[in-house]
């Protein structure tokens, strides 16, 4: 059997996933395997960078539309990579955007073979050198240490923009060995790239072997990433270094890292052998490695994982993450729970339930019956000072730095929606409503903030309503510092920003100043087993309204980035279409704003 490098990962993950997987071809009738495109999956990987904004999920169920408007980035960046490369290690290295004509490795085991594509490869008369591109930043391995005296520091150091392991840090030797370990946990942030180079150099080191190439070359294994101190100027040149003379592209020399891991590499290698003469697809207990609910996560999941997400799940406590305490007081994790057949709300114990919040999640499962805090919403709606403007963004965060300020993963605000309720119970959906729409993919930033600020008129007060208000806020900040005559204005919104979220929810902090004990704060004040233990928008409207987002053309901010990603290759005629698709969805984030504080009003006996 040919074994790729991503079936390797896959395969590694339980005994299970390379039966289930050899199921699918035979249902098929194809030797090809659900993990062969290579390519697919490199772009999934880019993808895990995203998320939707509205909800707070990664993506995980990426659909072809996104996959083609996304992909030019992706190209983009592993083509920019090996220039900058090149520019450093010399020009004489393989490369290509096209799989079968990169440089390839593989070597045989019994009946099996395994093989892989290299993004980079270069041989010069001294060494050899690898190359993997990986569209993540330089930011997960210069935060990987710890804080000394409210400082990070990094096991990792930055010479000749080259990262590292600084062997000579200041860093006390236990605390360096606990985030060094942290490189080896394949399922980390940090930790899934180099698992990735480490299989791929077990790869090449038994094709080298078997095949003796590069005999008496010593070979340096480097992760190429985006460099997150990089600030682009906008300029015609290109990416070149910016103004501090940061290159857009980094390279993480994973050399060391790399041998260490060849051990575990091999020991998976022969576990991967006995689950392939085996094939095992019977039931096997779940955990970490099915990665649910990641950019990477397993996909059998909807398989193995199928009794525990069914509605009612355990996973609907909020919290899950943090596990629940038996009647002895012991931290017993959800994952152990739902091995051992806890699948639904109500199956758990009512003792391991310690949380409050998990307590009227419980009891309003069982009485299918609402909660709500009719005092902390009610104090909570007198702190709104009308007019309401109800404010969203949509962004789009390229990977690559697309206008003058941006970072790479920039969150680029393209589009808003706005919503004005100028006093209690008076406003409509279409004469009260604002937008902007930038035109095509060039930087309307400044348009944008004018209209904003037009649109916006705080002179006699008011309250500007949002979902989940970090995001907005952060997004004003980098406009005020983009662009500074604008900042006054700005910064006023910023400080006038009300969170809905903390009338459906709650806040700690906003509601012990409102005269509410400690306990009561973290209370939420309001939940419907329908919510499933999320406080999304998308899951919160349904309850308030009959309105939905399925019957929209653009219905998730994931949509949103494909549509907009798309602006310059659509005709006039599909271009119009496609923007007043965008203005609808944006328009129903602002308007479900709107309906869910009038339906909060209206439960809490308040007439408007």
């Amino acid at each position: 059997m040919r074994i790729s490098k991503t079936m390797f990962k896959e395969y590694t993950r339980c005994p299970r996933v390379c039966a289930l997987d050899d199921l699918y071809m035979k249902r098929l009738q194809t030797s090809v395997s659900l993990y062969n495109d290579e390519d697919k999956f490199d772009i999934i990987e880019l993808l895990g960078s995203m998320f939707d904004v509205e909800t707070g999920d990664d993506l995980i169920d990426v659909t072809s539309p996104q996959l083609e408007a996304l992909l030019p980035y992706y190209n983009q960046l592993e083509i920019h990579a090996m220039e900058v490369a090149e520019k450093k290690f010399g020009k004489n290295i393989i490369f290509s955007l096209e799989t079968n004509e990169q440089k390839s490795f593989s070597f045989k085991d019994g009946k099996n073979q395994f093989y892989c594509y290299l993004d980079g490869f270069q041989e010069t008369e001294d060494e050899v050198r690898v190359f993997e591109v990986k569209a993540t930043t330089s930011n997960n391995f210069t935060k990987l240490g710890p804080r000394l005296k409210g400082k990070q520091h990094s096991i990792f150091a930055l010479k000749d923009n080259v990262l590292k392991l600084d062997k000579n840090s200041e860093i006390d030797k236990d605390k360096f060995l606990a985030n060094y370990e942290k490189l080896f946990d394949r399922y980390s942030d940090v930790g899934k790239y180099v698992f990735d180079l480490a299989v791929e150099r077990f790869i090449i080191e038994n094709s080298r072997k078997q095949n003796k190439l590069y005999q008496g070359k010593d070979i340096k294994y480097y992760l190429v990433v985006l460099n997150s101190n990089y600030i682009f100027d906008g300029g015609d040149e290109g990416y070149k270094p910016d103004i501090n003379n940061n290159e857009l592209i980094t390279f993480v020399d994973l050399t060391l890292v790399t041998a260490e891991y060849q051990r575990e590499i091999y020991l998976l290698k022969e576990e991967l052998v006995k689950f392939l003469d085996k094939l095992d697809a019977n039931k096997y207990p779940l955990g970490r490695y099915c990665e649910r609910k990641r950019q990477s996560q397993c996909r059998f999941i909807n398989t193995c994982w199928k009794e525990a997400l069914e509605p009612g799940s355990i996973f609907e406590y909020t919290n899950n993450h943090h596990g629940f305490k038996d009647d002895d007081g012991q931290r017993v994790e959800t994952i152990d729970l739902i091995n051992m057949g806890f699948y639904k709300i109500d199956s758990i114990p009512i003792s391991y339930l310690h949380r409050p919040n998990n307590l009227i999640e419980r009891k309003t499962y069982e009485l299918d019956k609402e909660y709500i805090d009719v005092e902390k919403i009610t104090k909570g709606l007198k702190t709104l000072e009308y007019p309401l403007y109800y404010l969203d963004f949509e962004t789009f965060p390229s990977p690559l730095p697309r206008f003058v300020g941006e970072s790479p993963y920039s969150q680029s605000v393209f589009q808003y929606s706005l919503h004005v309720e100028k006093k209690p119970g008076v406003c409509d959906i279409d004469k009260d409503h604002f937008e902007y729409l930038a035109p095509d993919e060039d930087d309307h930033r400044l348009s944008l903030v004018e209209k904003l600020i037009s649109d916006i008129d705080l002179s006699n007060g008011g309250t500007v309503i949002v979902y989940n208000k970090a995001f907005e806020q952060t997004r004003l900040k980098e406009f005020a510092r983009l662009f500074p005559q604008y900042k006054n204005q700005l910064d006023k919104i910023n400080k006038h920003i009300f969170d809905l979220l903390y009338l459906v929810s709650t806040n700690r902090k906003f509601y012990q100043g409102l005269g509410f004990s400690l306990e009561d704060s973290k209370k939420n004040n309001y939940y419907h087993k329908d919510l499933q233990g999320s406080y999304s928008i998308k899951k919160v409207l349904p309850i308030f309204s009959d309105l939905s987002y399925d019957e929209l053309n653009v219905a998730s901010g994931t949509e949103a980035i494909a549509a907009y990603a798309k602006f310059n290759d659509l005709s006039e005629e599909d271009l119009e279409q496609v923007r007043a698709d965008l203005i609808d969805y944006c328009k129903q984030d602002t308007w479900a704003m709107v309906v869910i504080l009038w339906g909060l009003y209206k439960k809490v006996g308040v007439v408007i």
